[in-house]
């Protein structure tokens, strides 16, 4: 994937969390790259083209894991606790993902924070 098709996923990935919920996008505190930020908290960061990290809570993951756990793009390593890593290849990914995304929203959001 070339760095142009990662920023135009990344720059889709960031239209549908600002959509989905009160987030906002500055600097990593992982690097220098973008992420994007809830209450606070860091929830997601580009890690490479097409890869981001995002943060959902176990309690999160656990409400929609029955739907994106088998998913191609959605990879959870369980030692990372609450951050899985999504690779994108394309918009639709976006698009199909878009309830996984709104849920890190709400797992991550003051004061009802879900935690696990």
């Amino acid at each position: 994937m070339s760095e142009d098709d990662g920023d135009a996923l990344w720059e889709a990935f960031v239209i549908t969390m600002l959509r989905a919920g009160v987030t906002w996008e500055q600097r990593s505190r992982y690097g220098d790259k973008p992420a994007l930020f809830t209450a606070a908290r860091e929830i997601a960061h580009l890690e490479a083209p097409g890869v981001i990290d995002l943060r959902i809570t176990r309690a999160g993951w656990s409400q929609v894991k029955d739907r994106f756990n088998a998913d191609p793009a959605v990879r959870r390593d369980p030692s990372r606790r609450d951050w899985i890593e999504l690779h994108l290849r394309s918009p639709a990914d976006v698009d199909r993902l878009r309830d996984l995304l709104t849920a890190a929203i709400a797992a991550n959001a003051l004061p009802n924070r879900i935690t696990g």
